[in-house]
């Protein structure tokens, strides 16, 4: 143990900078660029005995796999957001950054510091299509808006957004255009076609790596949590085991009240936020959808206490039931047990007596 080293990576786009505490306390620096054989250089000033702390990023997650396969020491990727010593400083540059992180992985074991756990390679394939997915479907919806756009120019005003979903649709809808607007048009169909079909190839290739796990068909069998959420929900968070209970995981999906607590008075704002954006808009998508199914449960009825009874808003509640969603579908993975349909007797009998009256 005399010998271990603590290391802090300061990393920017093309360059990093990096800070050592030798087992003495001195400190030593260096620097260079973020490229292949940059990161080479990097590691041969690294020993298998380092403790190497890395806030967490696309290029920190690559490095820290290279870092493992290469060198063998130990890396800590840290979560950036929980990180106040280095946001709130006066004094901040690449350097003092990555001496604070040298500093905070001699001074702290792993449980009390905000660590983030490396994805397994599945994992990270998960992600990767689901962010490309996810951008092809906001291009198409982008080229649905410019070619609206175009019949609203030509006053054609009959012609919505919905009207334009399908291919056979919008081929019909553009022989209304003539002229620079008709050519126009046919260029975003052009576009829309390339889109759809790339679209199209992403969801082949999610479900082939989707086939055969057993997390992910567990979870679809909620109603209202499709393919592409249940695998959002273990390619970011995992199988559970990362979380020490339910509470843990509404946190990481950023679903839960922002608190401010002074002795006896408690305030919560908006939801913080926290965690990755695509599956937070997932989960209260899921949330919409399993509101209005048949043969949804609890969360159902604890949707129709909270509109009905308490009188929320139907985003405020709709956003809590996302977060029971999210916590039960971390129940399952868990636990290994399979959906079951359960009611709250009280709730249910009180949001039947509102609505019926």
């Amino acid at each position: 143990m005399t010998g271990i080293r603590n290391v802090g990576i300061d990393l920017g786009k093309r360059t990093y900078e990096m800070k050592v505490i030798g087992p003495d306390g001195k400190v030593s620096g260096t620097g260079g660029l973020t490229s292949l054989s940059g990161r080479k250089a990097l590691y041969r000033k690294l020993r298998p005995t380092d403790r190497v702390g890395i806030e967490v990023c696309s290029l920190a997650m690559v490095m820290a796999k290279e870092m493992e396969r290469e060198v063998g020491c130990e890396v800590v990727l840290l979560n950036p957001s929980r990180i106040a010593l280095i946001y709130r400083s006066l004094k901040k540059n690449d350097k003092e950054d990555a001496l604070k992180l040298a500093r905070l992985v001699q001074k702290y074991n792993n449980e009390e510091l905000p660590k983030v756990e490396l994805p397994t390679e599945h994992e990270e394939n998960l992600r990767q299509m689901l962010s490309e997915l996810r951008q092809l479907k906001n291009d198409r919806t982008k080229e649905i808006n410019r070619l609206h756009a175009v019949f609203v120019e030509n006053g054609i005003t009959e012609v919505k957004k919905k009207d334009l979903a399908t291919d056979i649709n919008r081929c019909g809808a553009i022989k209304a255009l003539k002229g620079i607007s008709l050519s126009q048009a046919e260029r975003i169909l052009k576009r829309l076609s390339l889109i759809e079909e790339q679209i199209a190839d992403s969801e082949g290739m999610l479900a082939g790596e989707t086939a055969g796990d057993k997390n992910i068909e567990r979870l679809t069998e909620i109603p209202g949590v499709g393919k592409q959420l249940a695998a959002g929900y273990v390619a970011f968070l995992g199988d559970g085991s990362r979380f020490p209970n339910a509470s843990a995981v509404g946190a990481a999906t950023g679903l839960v009240p922002r608190q401010d607590i002074s002795s006896t008075v408690v305030r919560l704002g908006h939801i913080t936020k926290c965690g990755n954006r695509n599956l937070r808009s997932l989960l209260i998508l899921a949330a919409w959808s399993h509101v209005r199914a048949k043969k949804a449960g609890a969360l159902k009825e604890k949707y129709l206490y909270m509109t009905r009874v308490q009188s929320k808003g139907k985003k405020v509640a709709i956003v809590a039931v996302a977060r029971k969603l999210a916590e039960l579908m971390y129940t399952l993975l868990k636990t290994g047990a399979s959906y079951e349909k359960r009611a709250l007797p009280a709730v249910s009998q009180i949001a039947g007596e509102e609505l019926a009256s």
